[in-house]
C-alpha cells in the first residue's frame, strides 16, 4: 500500500529474519501499485477500523511514564475499545487490571500523559469517561 502513494520513494518494512528480507525485497522488484478497486477496499476496512475504536489509542505508553497515580492508561482504553464493541469482553480484564494499577478515577489530571501523547488524545477525559463507564 505505502509505496503506492504518489510522492513515497521508500518504505520501511520491519524485519526479523533472511527470510523475511528476501520476501520483501522480491515483491518490491516486481511492485504494482493497488489497483482502484483494492483501495477502495482498504478504505472501507480502514472505516470499519475507525468505527470500532471508541478511544483511539495506539498503546505506545509514553503516557504512562512519569505518571504520578501509576494508572496503566493504554491497558484502561484498551478493555474500554474491547467492552464497547463486544459487550462484557473488557469488564473482567478491568477488574484484573485494578488489582495491579491504580482507578482510572483516581487521575489527578496533571495533564502529563496529554503532553507525551503522540495522538494528541484528551487523556483525562476519557479516563474519566473509562471510569464513568466501568464504575
Amino acid at each position: 500500500y505505502a509505496a503506492g502513494v504518489d510522492g513515497v520513494f521508500m518504505v520501511l518494512s520491519g524485519m526479523s529474519s533472511k527470510a523475511q528480507l528476501l520476501d520483501n525485497t522480491g515483491y518490491m522488484r516486481d511492485f504494482t501499485p493497488l489497483s482502484e478497486d483494492e483501495k477502495k477496499t482498504v478504505e472501507m476496512a480502514v472505516g470499519l477500523i475507525n468505527n470500532s475504536i471508541t478511544i483511539p489509542c495506539t498503546g505506545c505508553s509514553y503516557c504512562t511514564e512519569g505518571c504520578p497515580m501509576q494508572i496503566d492508561i493504554p491497558r484502561a482504553f484498551a478493555l474500554y475499545n474491547a467492552d464497547k464493541n463486544t459487550v462484557g469482553s473488557g469488564r473482567e480484564g478491568y477488574e484484573e487490571m485494578l488489582a495491579s494499577s491504580t482507578d482510572p478515577a483516581d487521575c489527578v489530571g496533571c495533564g502529563q500523559c496529554e503532553s507525551m501523547c503522540p495522538q494528541h488524545l484528551p487523556i483525562i477525559e476519557e479516563l474519566s469517561q473509562v471510569a464513568d463507564y466501568f464504575g
